[in-house]
This record gives structure tokens, sequence and C-alpha cells, in this order.
């Protein structure tokens, strides 16, 4: 018998998803980047006291990489490491001696060549919109390239996580354009794709699964590319910034990862499984085990796929999806690159059609970035593996249908 003619009505509906259609998608996209835009801007006139006095002034992560970046241009690099002289920079940028210490740097001086170069911006307001502007530049082009349609792009523009890096001036943006960019030139420019790719050092657990890829799909040209990019990436921070300062680094890494693992940093605003599962009491060592269990997993699916040379949207799933799985230490907004993801399943589904429950599973990814932070502090309940879990389980029913369906 078929499921669908015997489920009621409405399971039927929500098992097709004939309710998320293009036209409504782009409608539904419309309207929740209006109320995003909304959003920030009220949010952004409430952090500078707008409706009440504020007690405590407050900022955003984008302080961080300016105070970092301006104490590198002053010639004092590894005092970005140095969290009394970074707070005072800090201060310093924002105007107010009251500004609580709640920005840390927590990245590799591969990403203190970035906020070098915003620094140089006189001033704070300025370099951040110099930033947004940039970095959602790279984003909304690796957007366009795979999806075509402009009204599209509007549409997963709207995606919560977009909007959280925009109001906070994370490095999201960045991070998925580079993602698109990587999977989209993987097959045509291989060494475009592999500049792309090693690009992302200065982020290095969002992307441990791209040599896994690339070496299991023998892409040896993406594979050097990458690895001068990233190379050449660490030489200039080496030559700018000297040794001192990766040795201030390394000694501040020790104490950073801490911060994640022991709940310094709320275990609510990550979506790793690692954080669900000590959010609801789970202690450090299962939990590891849980996080090394799920990377296992997405480094076998990432070089099966890669290995057989499926389909490049099935590649481009496949890979963004065991990058976002696999970390154990992954913020709400780092789902960013999902979208991307998602613009490789659409173009999937055109060429074989949504699978059963699929666009119901998107909606739960789309959703999940402006809650799960919210509900698990609120309630203590971590939603924020659902979106990663969701699209890596859409990812594996991809891959193995595509390869079900070629002929032995």
């Amino acid at each position: 018998m078929n499921p669908e003619a015997a489920a009621p009505g409405w399971i039927a509906t929500l098992r097709r998803g004939a309710f998320l259609h293009r036209r409504r998608a782009i409608g539904w996209g419309r309207t929740l980047l209006i109320v995003e835009i909304i959003a920030l801007v009220a949010i952004a006139a409430g952090t500078y006291g707008a409706y009440v006095h504020l007690e405590a002034p407050s900022s955003t992560d984008f302080i961080s990489f300016f105070a970092a970046g301006r104490l590198a241009d002053l010639g004092t690099p590894a005092l970005v490491y140095d969290s009394a002289h970074h707070r005072l920079m800090e201060q310093l940028v924002f105007g107010d001696a009251r500004l609580p210490y709640a920005y840390f740097f927590f990245y590799p001086p591969s990403f203190l060549v970035l906020c070098a170069i915003v620094a140089l911006v006189p001033s704070y307001l300025a370099a951040f919109a110099v930033w947004i502007v940039a970095t959602g530049a790279v984003f909304i082009a690796s957007l366009r390239l795979l999806l075509k349609d402009w009204r599209l792009v509007l549409a997963f523009l709207s995606f919560p996580a977009a909007a959280a890096t925009i109001g906070i001036g994370q490095n999201a943006l960045l991070t998925a354009g580079l993602m698109g960019f990587g999977t989209w030139f993987i097959d045509r420019r291989p060494v475009v794709a592999g500049l792309c790719f090693g690009a992302l050092i200065y982020k290095p657990h969002l992307a441990i699964m791209v040599p896994v890829a690339l070496l299991a799909g023998r892409h040896w040209r993406a594979l050097a590319a990458a690895s001068v990019a990233a190379a050449l990436i660490l030489a200039i921070s080496l030559l700018w910034f000297g040794t001192d300062t990766w040795q201030a680094f390394l000694i501040q890494a020790q104490t950073a990862a801490s911060s994640f693992t022991t709940g310094r940093v709320g275990f609510a605003g990550l979506v790793s499984l690692f954080a669900a599962a000590r959010l609801i009491g789970i202690g450090p060592l299962p939990a590891d085990a849980i996080q090394i269990i799920a990377a296992l997993a997405a480094a076998a699916l990432t070089a099966l796929v890669w290995g057989r040379g499926q389909s490049l949207p099935v590649r481009g799933l496949v890979l963004i999806a065991a990058c976002l799985i696999t970390p154990p230490v992954i913020l709400f907004y780092d789902l960013l690159p999902a979208t991307v993801a998602i613009a490789w399943l659409l173009l999937d589904a055109r060429r074989t059609g949504f699978l059963p429950w699929e666009k119901l599973a998107i909606c739960l990814i789309w959703v999940v970035p402006i809650l799960s932070r919210g509900v698990g502090i609120a309630w203590g309940v971590p939603i924020g593996p659902l979106a990663t879990l969701a699209l890596f389980t859409l990812a594996t029913i991809r891959a193995r249908n595509e390869w079900r369906a070629v002929p032995s």
C-alpha cells in the first residue's frame, strides 16, 4: 500500500512538502528577511540605549576583531592574546571603560591578518560596515553562482544565521562564501577551489573535512592550491607578527579550549553534539565520545562520496554537512554554510525531485539558528544539533540514492 495514500491528509501534505513550492519559498523568504532587517535595526538601537537606560554598555563580537587589529597595527600583536591588554583596547575603541569583557579573541594569527587590515579603517563603526559589506559580498556572490535567480538568493539571505552574523559582526559570511566558491569551482577550476579552501585556515575546525574530500577524490591540483594558500597566509602572519605572537596564541589556546568545554562560553550557544550532551548533564568523556563518533561518520561519508566521484551537488552537500557536524565547538551563527549546502540540495532536487519529508527538514534547519540559544538558555533543551543532524541525514540519503541509481 502507498504510505502516502494511507496517511491522513495533513501528514501526507507534510510528507510531500507541497506547501513549500518555489513561489511561496521566495515570498516567505522575502518577508522573513524584511522582519529580520527591522529586528536588527531595533536591536542595534536598544544596544545604544534608545529605549531604556543601560546600566552597562554592550557591543558586538566585531569589537574583539577590531581591538585585536588595532593592537597588531600598533606593533604589539602578541598582546592580542593577553586578556588585560585586549580588554583595555576594546574599552578604548568603544569609548567607555564600563564595557564588560565578554568579547574574547580566540582566533589564530592567520585571522589576525584580516583583523589588522580592517582595523586600518579610522573608526569602529565604519570598519564594522566595511567588514559586513566585504564578507557579505563574498557570501552573496557564492549563492548567486549556485542559485542563478536573485529572488532565490534574497530568500536564502533570510536564513537566521545570516542576520545573527550581521548583527554581531562575526565571520560566518566569509566562511560560507568560501565554502560555496570552493565546492562550485572544484571541477571547473580546481586551483581556484583550492585557494578558497586554503583561505579557511583562519577557522580550521570548520574545514577539517576538506582534506578528506580532496584526498579521497584525488583532486591533487586543488589540494596543492589549498596547501599553498594556507601556507602563504601562515607565512604572512609569521612575517608580520613574529613568532612571539604565535607562541602567545598557542599558550592562550590551551585555556581557550576549556572556555567551551567547561561551559564558560555557555553550551546553549553551541550547536554541536558535544555541547548538547553537556547541556543535558552528560559528562565530558561520554560527550567527547559522541562527538568523535559523529566525526568518524562524517569522515567516512565524505571519503566514500568524494572517492566515488558522485555528482557535484551531492559532493557539495555532503562536504558542508560533514564540516558542520564534525567540530565540538560550533556556534549558532556558524550554521550559515548550511545555506550553501541547501543550495546544492536544491540543484540536486531539480534533477531528481524532492524526497519525502525533505522540505519539512529544510524548514526545521531554517528555524534552528534563531531558536537554539534561547531555548537552550530558558529550558536547557539542546535543539541546535537538530540542524546539523537533519542536514547530514539528508546528505546521506541523497548520496545513497544516487549511488544506488548508478548502473553497475
